[in-house]
């Protein structure tokens, strides 16, 4: 595992021309001088998003039968708790980006109209490239995070996946799982399951 191996996914480079497009397209339409407080939108969002889509959507359970549905699901996350170290599973997959991109983009043009939401959603973007370096860095062995925030998250991720796959549902920050008692003093007391290691 190597920091190439995040820069060159992809996921990352597919994000981060998304990102300089819509930058250059808001600031082509007016929108980014008028408009640019709305990039720090996605920081505020983040916690929740963050939470409900490991919890609800990648966390879903799987469908008894073999079909295209638990395919996709198992490609979306559950492959990646079978095998924490494959470099290929950290990172969303390809097909799922556009689904998750529009309806994100759909959400803000509802709020702020087509234009301004180029703002929010450039930040949006922004936000997924440091959410894909900060789960990345989770499992690099090499890596030694400088802060005690980091490596206070790195550990909560390592629960996630080793101890109880129920807690620590956070990747950039915990400020949900502190808020509904997903993390912290009261999900280390509960026991480990094996489910950690591998989702149903």
């Amino acid at each position: 595992m190597h920091r190439r191996d995040l820069w060159t996914h992809a996921t990352v480079l597919a994000m981060l021309v998304l990102l300089a497009l819509l930058l250059a397209s808001a600031w082509y339409l007016g929108a980014l001088r008028a408009a640019w407080p709305l990039l720090a939108l996605p920081v505020l969002l983040a916690p929740f998003v963050e939470f409900g889509l490991h919890r609800f959507v990648l966390h879903a359970r799987l469908p008894e039968r073999d079909g295209l549905r638990r395919r996709l699901q198992v490609d979306l996350h559950h492959a990646h708790h079978a095998d924490p170290r494959c470099v290929r599973r950290l990172f969303w997959p390809a097909w799922a980006l556009a689904p998750l991109g529009l309806g994100v983009y759909a959400g803000y043009a509802l709020l702020f109209g087509p234009t301004t939401a180029l703002v929010p959603m450039a930040g949006s973007v922004a936000y997924f490239v440091f959410y894909e370096w900060m789960h990345f860095s989770h499992h690099d062995p090499g890596y030694v995070a400088r802060t005690r925030y980091g490596r206070r998250m790195r550990q909560a991720h390592m629960h996630h996946h080793y101890y109880n796959s129920d807690y620590w549902w956070g990747i950039t920050n915990d400020f949900a799982d502190v808020l509904f008692g997903t993390g912290g003093p009261r999900a280390r007391a509960e026991p480990a399951r094996e489910r950690a290691r591998r989702l149903r």
